[in-house]
């Protein structure tokens, strides 16, 4: 897949999340040395831009990184929001949904979507089957490419 053609499915499947998710960012990231980078992003206020780049542990993404595991909170401790997280101080979202996006079986970055506004339900497991099918397609596309 070319270059142009991958942007245009990773600003697709983000759109698309946003909306399902009633979410007011969506982010496709590559994860390399520790390094969060930002490869696609659509958020109100465009608080981030492609190509910024960010040290893994100060970045809600690092535990799906580090566990290749989906993770989808609407509430932290019992309570709603996730201003319990660690880095809700300097990021404070509410809402946060990520699956990994794997090449050639490792971690290559993540899928996520978040927001500011709080959500007043949990993510449902059909939430969490579109979010992993759409990092899916994600990685089978870059799979496809030399990046």
């Amino acid at each position: 897949m070319k270059r142009g053609d991958l942007q245009n499915l990773y600003n697709e499947i983000i759109i698309e999340g946003n909306k399902r998710f009633s979410t007011t960012m969506g982010i496709v990231s590559h994860i390399e040395n520790d390094d969060y980078e930002i490869v696609a992003v659509k958020s109100i206020g465009d608080v981030f831009v492609a190509g910024e780049s960010f040290p893994l542990h100060q970045t809600y993404c690092r535990d799906v990184y580090r566990t290749g595991k989906t993770i989808a909170l609407t509430e932290l401790e019992g309570k709603p929001g996730l201003q319990c997280h660690p880095l809700y101080k300097n990021l404070p979202i509410e809402v946060y949904i990520s699956a990994p996006i794997l090449k050639n079986g490792v971690v290559w970055g993540t899928l996520n979507f978040s927001s500011m506004i709080l959500k007043s339900r949990p993510f449902t497991d059909s939430d969490i089957e579109y979010i992993e099918s759409s990092a899916k397609r994600i990685s089978l596309a870059i799979s496809d490419t030399a990046q």
